[in-house]
C-alpha cells in the first residue's frame, strides 16, 4: 500500500484520497501511479548472541532427563521452560532452573497456579540444597516461596 493512499469518509460516503496529489482517487489510480512510495519497515530485532548462547546451553538441576515432560512424565518434551519467568528468566537459565514440558503441560503450567507454586518450591529447595538460601535471595532478588 502506498504511503500517500488514504481512506476517508464524508457524509457517510467512503472515498480514497492521495495526500501527495491532494485529490480524490480510486484504487486503480493509486495502483498504477508512478509516484507511489512504500513504507520502509525496520527489520525484526534478533536475539542477542549472548541470549542465544545461553538458551542453547540450557540444562536442569531438577531433572536428568530433558527429553520427557517433567510434569506428566509420559510425553516427549516440546519446550524447555524456565521455572522463574519474567525478569528472572535469564537467571533461571543460568542456574539450571529449567524443566522440559509438553504442550499440554505448558498450557497447564500457565493456567494452574498450584502447579506453578509446587514446581517453584521444588526448584527453590533444590537450589538451596546445592548452593544456599542466601545465594537464592541474592540471585533472584526475593523469596518466591514463603515457608509454612
Amino acid at each position: 500500500m502506498c504511503i500517500y493512499f488514504r481512506k476517508r469518509s464524508r457524509s457517510n460516503k467512503v472515498y480514497f484520497f492521495c495526500t501527495k496529489n491532494k485529490k480524490e482517487i480510486n484504487f486503480n489510480t493509486c495502483k498504477n501511479c508512478a509516484e507511489k512510495e512504500y513504507k520502509q519497515y525496520k527489520p525484526i530485532k534478533k536475539k542477542s548472541n549472548k541470549l542465544k548462547k545461553l538458551e542453547a546451553n540450557r540444562y536442569s538441576i531438577l531433572t536428568d532427563n530433558l527429553l520427557i515432560c517433567y510434569i506428566c512424565q509420559k510425553k516427549k518434551k516440546d519446550d524447555l521452560h524456565e521455572v522463574f519467568g519474567g525478569s528472572n528468566r535469564q537467571t533461571s537459565i543460568k542456574w539450571g532452573l529449567v524443566i522440559p514440558v509438553c504442550r499440554l503441560c505448558h498450557k497447564k503450567w500457565e493456567e494452574d497456579i498450584e502447579l506453578k507454586f509446587r514446581i517453584q518450591k521444588e526448584a527453590k529447595e533444590k537450589f538451596c540444597e546445592l548452593y544456599s538460601k542466601e545465594k537464592f535471595l541474592k540471585e533472584f532478588g526475593k523469596n518466591y516461596i514463603k515457608e509454612e
